[in-house]
């Protein structure tokens, strides 16, 4: 003997004789289309090559304005790695 498995009754089911239409169904603020469209809307929108190449192009720009050359100062390892650079280029030219 098989056994059946639970079904999901509709006892509650609304039967309409005609469907809202699109519009209608963005309307009413708590449609499924209306919440998907507020969750595509809220989403994380990634930006293109284009606009990270553009991005760092203009973090360039603004370290030249302040004076940095387009290069970060770091702690106290990098003035470290620069007073040796220093030291070796003067006595290579020496």
């Amino acid at each position: 003997m098989t056994r059946l498995k639970k079904q999901r009754r509709m006892a509650n089911k609304i039967v309409l004789d005609k469907t809202p239409k699109k519009q209608e169904r963005l309307a009413d603020p708590d449609s499924y289309e209306s919440r998907k469209q507020r969750a595509l809307g809220k989403r994380k929108k990634h930006a293109s090559v284009y606009e990270k190449a553009r991005a760092t192009q203009s973090r360039e720009q603004r370290d030249e304005e302040a004076g940095r050359r387009g290069t970060r100062h770091g702690g106290p390892l990098a003035a470290k790695i620069r007073e040796l650079n220093k030291t070796k280029q003067a006595a290579d030219e020496s």
